[in-house]
């Protein structure tokens, strides 16, 4: 599995992916409780069988392994974006192959055994002979652990495709289209159902198709079966968009709520269809609602747990950190455990009620002590989650630090220079993924902070702290990238030597063309830096700052000199780097810019921090209102009311500035009946920074 392309975690697709996993093993727990399940198709047949639990484990398989290749897509772009094509494939081989191997290794005897016992406990010590291997190329009984063979192919195949658009569409007029069409399908409630078109057309073309097994899985082959290619793969791809479209997370977030109603109503459909025919096979006559309700209900199901948990579970909590973790390795390991535990439990004279929850809460419990001790401090943790935790910090994973979540702190820190007080006591933050942008006016000490942050200067006092160390660790240094205003590059050396010479100073930095394309400057490639004007030379200062992947990113700066396309493209760069998870503090005087990028500003004033907060909250410290309309009223009369600050005519319309909008709203409509057009906003950052350093002066 895989992590932001900076290296961080984007919490809530985490847990969506955890929870897809964990899914699984409580279906499977499910199985020897199915009614009618043929003895020997799974391990146990239990003597309790319960219709409620067929119905929970059908729901759940029809939509668990499309969440998981949904969320596989989104992080496998991400990673790409991170490592490029050869750091992927080497990153995707210890992560994926190496555990699909071994794992089968070792999971493949103890399954037999466990299948073995099984057998013989229910046939009583005469089992039928096991039915012969097929004989078809490829035959290959890989068992739960198909996924992991089957994300390698998608891997492969999105690649190429990418490639190959990537040509096609060499200025991305296509990809753009792609964009917005992935979001409003996230907002739309029919998008659910036209995604999953491709594989009804599938299912519906098979001969034969046991509706209660979802997806028919290609785990008996090591060639790819048409439905899981066509479901599967749509997914991993859609996701793969949803990581590059703007605004597709904030739809799901959005729509959580519509997605739920239709998976419910779907479900609901299909559960019903389904107690009108037999186990194992279906007439035509309903076979048609049941496909389009099933497809849908995948989809659907899998966009509003997503939704749900941007909505609830975005913050760093350690436990589920912890658990999204070890995730990861229950799966691989949890079906001999599980499946023991059904062969051991079946023949009990007990209720299923009793029985299920104790399968499920013993092999959680022995699958989460095993990743405790065996593998989160070893070198198996590393292989499977990227890092090894100390064995003190396994040993109380809930009491992970709160500050987890900063990615460069200030704390209590002052700097001084002679007599001048640079920096007084101030307490500031950089949170994962966020821009924060840092305003004052000149000689407010955004510099100091900066210059702190990057181990130029040391704080008389306070704690200065990056990437969870001291700023002069060179270790903390590799994660940075840094673009200030004032710097000196050699004029000789062409634009792609200065990236080039950049990028060797990291261990995983992008290739010089991805650097390039990245700030838009291909065409800048072979021209001599001091050949460059300004505003070219300031892009070329970006691709030196993003060029080495940077999880910290300072920007000082960024859009002086450029003009007004140049500028909006390097917003749109900007927006790119957050969405892959980098987090950015941004200084500039253009305020504008800060109200359109900023996760959160903060203000600084003669060396004291004056406010923070996100854009919103910071307007809201101004109670000053623009109100606009058309009215007859002289605006000389209207300046002497009460609340009125300022008042002047634009294009014909009367414009207000007012600290008491609803009086002043009031008496305008009071003083002309015939009074349109009117409207009311709230003061902008422009406003609040001006009073706010006011105030500080």
């Amino acid at each position: 599995m895989t992590n932001q392309p900076n290296g961080e975690r984007l919490h809530a697709l985490d847990a969506v992916r955890s929870f897809a996993l964990l899914l699984g093993v409580a279906f499977h727990a499910m199985l020897s409780f199915i009614p009618g399940m043929p003895p020997g198709l799974w391990a146990m047949v239990d003597n309790s069988p319960s219709p409620f639990l067929a119905d929970v484990s059908f729901v759940a398989h029809s939509f668990r392994m499309t969440l998981f290749f949904f969320i596989a897509g989104f992080f496998a772009r991400g990673l790409h974006q991170r490592l490029g094509t050869g750091g992927f494939w080497a990153n995707r081989g210890k992560r994926i192959a190496v555990p699909m191997v071994v794992g089968w290794l070792l999971s493949f005897p103890a399954i037999i055994l466990v299948w073995t016992l099984g057998a013989m406990k229910l046939f009583h010590g005469a089992p039928p002979a096991p039915p012969e291997m097929p004989k078809a190329i490829g035959a290959l009984p890989l068992f739960h652990l198909w996924f992991l063979y089957q994300l390698l192919w998608l891997y492969a195949g999105t690649l190429i495709a990418r490639s190959v658009i990537a040509k096609l569409d060499s200025h991305q007029a296509w990809r753009g289209l792609v964009d917005r069409t992935v979001t409003a399908a996230l907002r739309w409630p029919a998008g659910a159902l036209l995604l999953g078109l491709p594989l009804a057309a599938c299912l519906l073309a098979l001969p034969r198709w046991m509706p209660w097994a979802g997806i028919p899985t290609p785990d008996q082959s090591l060639i790819p079966q048409l439905p899981a290619t066509v479901g599967y793969g749509l997914a991993f791809a859609f996701g793969w968009l949803v990581q590059r479209a703007p605004d597709a997370l904030a739809a799901l977030r959005s729509r959580w709520s519509m997605h739920l109603t239709l998976a419910i109503a779907s479900s609901a459909v299909c559960l019903y269809v389904l107690k009108t025919q037999p186990v194992f096979g279906m007439p035509d006559n309903p076979k048609l609602i049941f496909t389009l309700s099933f497809v849908a209900s995948s989809w659907a199901w899998s966009f509003a747990i997503t939704g749900l948990a941007l909505r609830h579970l975005s913050g760093h909590r350690p436990a589920v950190r912890y658990v999204a973790d070890a995730s990861y390795w229950i799966y691989l390991v949890h079906l001999p455990v599980v499946a023991a535990l059904q062969v051991w439990v079946g023949d009990w004279p007990l209720h299923w009620s009793l029985k299920y929850p104790f399968i499920v809460g013993v092999s959680l419990g022995l699958l989460l002590l095993s990743y405790h001790y065996l593998v989160r401090s070893t070198v198996i943790g590393r292989l499977l989650n990227g890092r090894i935790y100390p064995r003190h910090a396994a040993a109380a994973p809930v009491e992970i630090p709160a500050d987890d979540e900063l990615v460069a702190s200030l704390r209590g820190v002052s700097k001084r220079y002679g007599k001048l007080q640079a920096l007084s006591s101030v307490d500031l933050q950089l949170k994962r993924g966020e821009l924060l942008a840092l305003l004052g006016p000149n000689g407010a000490g955004k510099s100091t902070a900066i210059s702190l942050w990057l181990g130029l200067h040391e704080a008389d006092a306070g704690v200065v702290r990056l990437l969870g160390g001291a700023p002069q660790q060179i270790e903390r240094r590799r994660g940075l990238g840094v673009m200030m205003q004032d710097i000196e590059l050699p004029k000789d050396l062409k634009v792609h030597e200065l990236v080039a010479l950049s990028a060797s100073y990291y261990e995983r930095p992008m290739t010089v063309k991805q650097a390039l394309e990245r700030a838009g400057i291909e065409a800048l490639a072979q021209r001599p830096y001091g050949k460059l004007s300004g505003g070219q030379k300031r892009q070329v200062q970006f691709a030196l700052a993003i060029c080495g992947r940077p999880r910290v990113l300072f920007l000082d700066e960024p859009t002086v000199g450029l003009d007004l396309q140049a500028r909006e493209a390097m917003w749109a760069h900007i927006r790119a780097l957050l969405r892959e998870g980098c987090s950015i503090l941004l200084t500039t005087h253009y305020l504008e810019e800060a109200e359109a990028l900023a996760t959160r500003v903060a203000v600084l004033g003669k060396g004291r921090l004056i406010a923070s907060g996100s854009v919103d909250e910071m307007r809201a410290l101004v109670s000053r209102r623009h109100i606009r309309c058309d009215t007859t009223l002289p605006p000389l009369e209207v300046r002497r009311w009460a609340g009125v600050v300022e008042v002047s005519c634009d294009h014909d319309q009367l414009a207000i500035v007012a600290t008491d909008a609803e009086a002043v709203v009031r008496r305008l409509l009071a003083a002309d009946p015939q009074l349109s057009r009117l409207e009311v906003k709230q003061a902008g950052l422009n406003e609040a920074f001006n009073e706010l350093t006011r105030e500080a002066a």
